[in-house]
């Protein structure tokens, strides 16, 4: 549980009230082995939020659930199931459709199927096959989306410290308003250790997004094809001792109830330091851009611009005994909407953290 002070918590335009308010969160999880070879993993929370004034109270949270079978050294298959009820402003940092509505809450539906292949000791063969469905409530600005994909990797251990591999991705999307845009992608990837505790990971390769018509009318218009761009991810990190630092960046299509599946840049890093035995500091950000207006898959249509989206966080923590941790920190948050408006955040937060041991 937690108390928090915002300065214009929901990133509105024109509002600079200072506003306190407090949330509690229960979160849990568990496994259930139904025999040697399969199990069941779920976890789920629920988080009650009440700001003082202006904003009320939400109800959010989650549920997952997993069936996981090891069918024998070389196969592996996991069933996976997902609800969640979140404000966009909870995950401006992963969705940018926060960008664009803030304020309204969303339901999250995931169903996927994933297989892993070992044919030797040295190859990896990963298939997935997802279906989501994003329900805002009550927005003018985002609209129900449903998306299908299918994502693939081959990866092959040539020594100790790398592997080297190709990826790609096969998606569409469908709502009202995006012109049921699809995309394919096809990536080369490559990992390695390095000494010092040291690795990186890198993609590289192109995607096309295409959908219908500029003016979304309806299948009978011509399904119009963007240019062949590129794509690609890399990750460092760093892991010395109490330390864990990494930093990434990204060139990707990804699936919104803004605009079906779109461009969008990233990049983001992390730092995880135990300072000592009781106290630890996390501290992160990350940024989202995804051009909007110019073509099938580019950015095009009538309007110029980005909707981007930033968030720093920093938090402390200390472990007072085996159940109880105390913390605290703070956010800031910046969204540049429709309007091409900065719009600025700043959240102190402090609170208490009870762990309740498995039996």
């Amino acid at each position: 549980m937690s108390v928090f002070a915002a300065h214009n918590p929901f990133l509105r335009p024109g509002d600079d009230a200072d506003i306190p308010g407090g949330q509690v969160i229960l979160t849990a999880g568990g496994e259930w082995p139904l025999d040697h070879r399969t199990k069941i993993a779920s976890e789920g929370s629920l988080a009650y939020r009440r700001y003082v004034r202006e904003y009320g109270d939400f109800l959010t949270g989650n549920i997952e659930a997993a069936l996981i079978h090891r069918r024998s050294e070389y196969l592996s298959l996991r069933t996976e199931a997902s609800f969640e009820r979140i404000l966009p402003i909870e995950a401006v940092a992963s969705s940018l459709d926060g960008a664009v509505d803030p304020i309204s809450l969303q339901d999250r539906y995931d169903i996927s199927q994933a297989l892993t292949l070992h044919p030797d000791a040295r190859t990896t063969l990963d298939g997935r096959l997802g279906w989501n469905r994003i329900i805002p409530r009550n927005s003018i600005l985002l609209a129900t989306t449903t998306a299908l994909s299918f994502d693939f990797s081959a990866v092959r251990r040539i020594d100790a410290v790398t592997t080297i591999g190709i990826a790609g991705q096969l998606a569409s999307s469908r709502s009202d308003t995006s012109g049921d845009p699809r995309s394919w992608a096809l990536r080369a990837k490559a990992a390695r250790r390095f000494p010092k505790r040291w690795s990186a990971e890198l993609e590289m390769g192109v995607t096309q997004i295409s959908r219908r018509g500029l003016d979304m009318g309806g299948p009978e218009l011509s399904r119009e094809r963007g240019p062949v761009q590129f794509s690609g991810t890399a990750n460092l990190c760093h892991e010395p001792g109490r330390l864990r630092f990494c930093t990434s960046a990204a060139v990707t299509s990804i699936v919104s109830s803004f605009s079906g599946i779109q461009r969008e840049i990233s990049a983001a890093t992390s730092l995880d330091w135990r300072a000592s035995e009781r106290g630890r500091l996390v501290a992160g950000g990350e940024y989202r851009r995804s051009p909007q207006g110019a073509g099938a898959g580019s950015g095009g249509g009538g309007r110029q611009g980005a909707l981007e989206a930033l968030t720093f966080t920093s938090r402390y923590e200390h472990r007072l005994d085996g159940r109880f941790t105390v913390y605290g920190g703070l956010e800031y948050q910046q969204r540049t909407g429709l309007a091409d408006q900065k719009m600025n955040s700043l959240t102190f937060r402090a609170g208490l953290l009870l762990r309740m041991p498995r039996p």
